[in-house]
């Protein structure tokens, strides 16, 4: 059982528990758990493709309580989290990915949607011959 199951397993137990004593119980394996992060941290620069991307990664970073930051002038599909490797190779990543792809379907599935309420299913029409390059100017007024 890797680390990212265990702490699925006492969040689990978190919502369940039937008395106070055994919610403080779960949340304090919790963050010993998640104090097994913190064995030498390093600095990531993670860049993603896109803003949902990057909102995803942000609020799982957020879920285990790690600070994300960016830098003056990064763009804003950038983030930075201090982590360590095997925290965030073991636990953060993991999940980035399962709900990047959830996502990512998602989002495929809303937009087919909507493009096929907007567009029927009409082909594409596609006319042959070149694309003229190299006209800088726009057509002269011909005095007739």
């Amino acid at each position: 059982m890797d680390i990212l199951e265990k702490i699925q397993k006492v969040e689990a137990l978190i919502k369940r528990a039937a008395t106070e004593g055994e919610r403080q119980s779960a949340i304090q394996a919790k963050e010993r758990l998640l104090k097994t992060k913190e064995d030498t941290e390093i600095e990531y620069n993670v860049t993603m493709g896109d803003m949902w991307q990057k909102k995803l990664f942000v609020a799982i970073c957020h879920k285990y309580s790690l600070k994300t930051y960016r830098y003056h002038r990064q763009k804003y599909t950038t983030t930075m989290v201090r982590v360590s490797k095997s925290f965030l190779d073991g636990v953060v990543w993991p999940e980035f990915l399962k709900f990047r792809d959830i996502l990512g379907k998602l989002v495929d599935e809303v937009t087919a949607d909507i493009i096929s309420k907007i567009h029927k299913d009409e082909e594409e029409i596609v006319i042959s011959g070149e694309i003229e390059q190299g006209r800088d100017e726009p057509p002269k007024n011909q005095n007739l």
